[in-house]
């Protein structure tokens, strides 16, 4: 790991962003997109081919987002996102921000916009989960000896 790596994990860190993903219409291939602003065009880094999906046909009719964390045998549970409870600071924990779709050959769409976020949590002590203003949230935190999960 390199000093860039573990300043990841500080709330001054630097920032991450992972890339976008979309089922090609015309081939049926799952692509890995860097979704790029305005009117550069997208860049592909990858796909998997339709042949891997062969449940899911020609697309999918849910959208979810989430992430889970599990104890170690000793009960301890890890930290999650950059081990940071969600704040009134919406930079000081990990977050989710402008997750878009595609329908068909439409343009990209943000999720926010059409979809509520439903909160799930197993220990409100040691994890969370806000609603940012706009189109993100923010999660996250530290884990610990007493969780209960």
């Amino acid at each position: 790991m390199n000093q860039k790596d573990k300043d990841l994990g500080k709330m001054d860190g630097d920032q991450i962003q992972f890339p976008g993903y979309y089922i090609d219409t015309d081939t049926g291939h799952w692509w890995v997109t860097d979704i790029e602003e305005g009117d550069k065009p997208d860049i592909h880094i990858g796909y998997w081919p339709k042949e891997l999906f062969d449940l899911m046909g020609d697309g999918a009719n849910i959208l979810g987002i989430g992430g889970a964390v599990q104890s170690s045998s000793s009960g301890v549970s890890p930290p999650m996102g950059n081990g940071h409870l969600p704040t009134k600071k919406d930079m000081d924990s990990a977050r989710v921000s402008e997750f878009l779709y595609r329908y068909e050959n439409s343009d990209f769409k943000n999720y926010y916009q059409y979809s509520k976020l439903d909160k799930l949590l197993d220990s409100e002590k040691c994890y969370g989960l806000k609603k940012g203003d706009d189109y993100f949230f923010t999660f996250g935190g530290p884990g610990g000896n007493s969780c209960g999960i």
